[in-house]
């Protein structure tokens, strides 16, 4: 992960896609507040390869011994050292030439954490929270897990904001600027792309899942979530056989699901979140798992409208997708 140091104070800095160093401390990713160093004085610019350190300063930028053309991208690597306004200022050395890694920055002794798909605070075990990235928003979200209702607590996280979980604190680090896009990629699939098949156990003790697409069927084994999908989804294909449409069917307020499952909300969250996080990361494509279970007021529901349903060797509930349904 992209690092510079400060040589004079020891300080190590992590860097953005786009980093500008100077003087301005509002417009600046890390001040140097040399009376020499200009307002905003070199950029650290990430090109997909390497980075290169532009100079927009009245001072100059060394490299080196090396004077920098202003406005002229230079490539720097791994131990190289940039001195601001003067070749004879304390040098900012690089550290580490790796690519821009958002991160959430451990503070007072907590382990940073790289910002993944899914990263359960305070910790996989006993998560209280999950940060994930929003398709929908283009935006990194924390989620707590507490609440019935956890898109009404949800936030979207901004570059500098602190979240602490189970007595730890993170500071949030985005590499890309605000007006970049963190996820570059769009999910390639959708739901509708992917057929779930649903093995439940003569006495419902266990559940396995299949994921059939595009030619190819992805085995993701029995978990204790994928028993929350199929129920849902159950649900939906009873109303659907009803009559229920395709907006109104499957729908199912977060009180009878806790009866249902005999689960408080904050561990039917756990497993939404879980199985999320391991449908997306099993893909070989990207998909947009937020929409898997769906919520609107206190309620939630089955995603998907294609899927089969086995109890035993009995298929027991299918649904071919929303072209099959009635409208």
């Amino acid at each position: 992960m992209a690092q510079i140091r400060d040589t004079d104070t020891q300080r190590t800095f992590f860097l953005r896609a786009h980093h500008t160093l100077g003087r301005d401390a509002e417009r600046s990713d890390t001040v140097v507040s040399s009376p020499i160093t200009s307002r905003i004085h070199v950029a650290l610019e990430w090109d997909g390869d390497q980075w290169n350190a532009r100079d927009l300063s009245k001072n100059g930028t060394w490299l080196g011994n090396k004077r920098l053309i202003s406005n002229e991208s230079t490539p720097i690597a791994r131990g190289d050292k940039l001195h601001l306004g003067a070749p004879e200022m304390p040098a900012l050395e690089v550290v580490d030439d790796g690519p821009p890694q958002s991160t959430l920055v451990g503070l007072n002794g907590s382990d940073s954490l790289e910002l993944a798909s899914f990263v359960f605070l305070p910790d996989q075990n006993e998560p209280e929270a999950v940060v994930i990235y929003s398709f929908h928003r283009r935006a990194w979200m924390v989620h707590p897990m507490e609440q019935d209702s956890p898109q009404h607590l949800e936030r979207m996280l901004h570059h500098g904001d602190r979240v602490g979980y189970g007595g730890r604190e993170w500071q949030v680090f985005l590499a890309e600027t605000e007006q970049m896009t963190e996820i570059s990629t769009a999910p390639e699939s959708s739901l509708e792309d992917i057929e779930f098949v649903f093995h439940l156990s003569q006495d419902e003790e266990n559940t396995a899942l299949e994921l059939k697409f595009s030619g190819h069927k992805l085995d993701l084994g029995e978990r204790s979530h994928h028993y929350l999908l199929l129920h849902l989804a159950r649900l939906r294909a009873d109303q659907a056989a009803s009559g229920y449409d395709s907006l109104t069917q499957g729908w199912i307020d977060n009180e009878q699901l806790k009866r249902d499952l005999g689960l408080e909300m904050p561990h039917i969250n756990i497993m939404i979140f879980r199985a999320r996080k391991q449908i997306a990361e099993t893909l070989t494509t990207t998909l947009d798992s937020e929409l898997l279970v769906e919520r609107s007021k206190g309620r939630v529901r089955f995603g998907g409208s294609r899927f089969r349903i086995y109890k035993g060797a009995a298929l027991t509930h299918s649904m071919p997708g929303q072209q099959a349904q009635k409208q």
